[in-house]
């Protein structure tokens, strides 16, 4: 085939990933960052083997594209960016490679693309971004070593499965999708018992083994903190539950959300009445990592709702097919899970959220809208250097918040980068760089305080200051409502 006739014959396709990687960049440049990315950015200022929250794979990005394209919105993103692009290449052509179709790789491409859950962060810089790369990366390979039985294929997944374990935690569910195929499917089961897949698992775990290295010589305050830390208090109430499921109808949209739950019992259906591989292949990568990241969101108190998007992957991946060769008539439930409703709300959502982004066009309380958020520190991060400067001229001084999530955005939007403390009761990340705790600055030290709107600034002079010094707030001003403030305090001669 001609260089032409294959650019014929993708160039929906093309299309789509060109128009949807230029939106994914200008939001990269125009929004600022939200707090979770300046922390994982400030990650890559300090590298290291792991982190407390999560494997160290987004700071070490964050730190790469960074480093060349400078500590602005765009060096942060870049990478995520690419990843996301890449991401779509890979839908596009593991859906063709499992049905042979253009038209229903093109429709797999373009729900990942308009989705919320997957369209929304695809430009920002959080460990859902490697994880999911490195996540549907294994799918296409485990798949490849079904259809073929090349058993060397198990180091390629080895060493995928590892780069994945050095993103996120969650890519721990590989194991149990793979094994519940291979338990399930008579065909494959050999492959238990063969070196080469346990080789493989070898692997893995020694491409992971510097994120265990890590906890060893630290207590294991990773395994503390997600397992023990941040489920301390737990007792069942159905608000978690009520929040996973809000959050599944809205960050896939109601529609696309129902057509993943029906496309599971089909598959289902399809693996017990008709014996088909491919469908068991579908239903297991799903279904385990589903189930446990479901349950973990409805019964913690922590829990994100975002938290079992890669189990949607083979689900999204197989829509198109069920719309195209078994949903072309039946009920009304068809009907109302037709390409054309499905797509429209979800788009619409998308975009919505999107231009909410830039303009508040949907009227609400600051506090509920959260793209807020995006906006505000550029301007606080000036003043906050500005207060810096001066009293740093009198003698030793420390910005610090009570909050993670003030704490970093204030060390990437000061011009300077001035390394913030942030001054909490629990274990984080700061505690580890020796920032977690006002206790190691010398007396008679000065310090800028730095509270906003979402959190009361409370009584500063619990800090152990001799004075306080409120300023006047920072407003930020969105369609002529002022829907943020900070708060900035000078501290005079600190007691210890």
């Amino acid at each position: 085939m001609s260089k032409t006739s294959t650019f014929q014959r993708h160039r929906s396709f093309l299309v789509l990933l060109s128009i949807v990687t230029a939106v994914r960049l200008f939001f990269a440049v125009y929004l600022r960052l939200v707090d979770d990315e300046a922390y994982y950015w400030e990650w890559g200022q300090h590298l290291d083997w792991s982190y407390l929250d999560h494997p160290p794979m987004t700071g070490w990005i964050g730190w790469l594209f960074s480093s060349i394209f400078g500590h602005n919105e765009f060096g942060v993103r870049l990478g995520p960016i690419l990843i996301a692009a890449l991401f779509l290449v890979l839908i596009y052509q593991f859906t063709r490679r499992l049905y042979g179709d253009d038209r229903i790789a093109f429709r797999a491409a373009l729900l990942f693309s308009i989705i919320p859950l997957f369209s929304i962060g695809s430009f920002m810089l959080l460990p859902d971004a490697p994880l999911s790369l490195f996540w549907l990366l294994s799918l296409i390979i485990f798949y490849r070593i079904v259809e073929s039985g090349n058993g060397n294929l198990w180091f390629a997944l080895g060493v995928v499965w590892g780069l994945g374990m050095l993103s996120k935690y969650n890519m721990l569910a590989l194991i149990g999708c793979v094994g519940l195929f291979l338990v399930l499917s008579a065909k494959h089961r050999f492959w238990l018992l063969r070196m080469k897949t346990w080789l493989g698992f070898l692997l893995g775990l020694l491409i992971f083994s510097p994120v265990i290295f890590w906890n060893i010589q630290r207590g294991f305050p990773s395994f503390r903190y997600h397992l023990v830390e941040r489920n301390q208090g737990f007792q069942f109430t159905w608000e978690p539950v009520q929040i996973f499921l809000a959050g599944q109808l809205g960050y896939l949209s109601p529609l696309a959300f129902l057509a993943a739950l029906v496309v599971l019992y089909q598959l289902g259906k399809m693996v017990f009445k008709e014996k088909d591989e491919k469908a068991l292949f579908l239903l297991t990568m799903a279904v385990p990592y589903l189930l446990v990241f479901s349950i973990a969101v409805a019964l913690s108190p922590t829990g994100k709702p975002h938290w079992p998007a890669m189990g949607y992957t083979t689900l999204f991946c197989a829509l198109p097919w069920f719309w195209d060769k078994k949903w072309r008539t039946g009920g009304w439930w068809t009907k109302i899970l037709h390409p054309a409703p499905v797509i429209v709300l979800s788009s619409a959502i998308t975009l919505l959220i999107l231009t909410q982004s830039i303009y508040p066009i949907m009227k609400m309380e600051p506090h509920l809208d959260v793209t807020n958020e995006l906006y505000g520190w550029p301007e606080a991060g000036r003043q906050i250097q500005v207060e810096y400067d001066r009293l740093s001229k009198e003698k030793a001084t420390v910005v610090f918040t009570r909050r993670l999530n003030m704490a970093a955005p204030v060390c990437f939007y000061t011009p300077n980068h001035i390394p913030a403390y942030s001054i909490t009761a629990v274990n984080e990340q700061y505690d580890i760089w020796g920032r977690g705790t006002l206790a190691s600055i010398p007396r008679g030290a000065n310090g800028i305080y730095v509270a906003d709107s979402r959190y009361t600034p409370g009584n500063v002079k619990q800090y152990g200051f001799k004075r306080a010094e409120a300023l006047p707030p920072i407003e930020v001003i969105r369609a002529g409502k002022v829907v943020r403030r900070f708060f900035l305090f000078r501290l005079y001669d600190y007691q210890g």
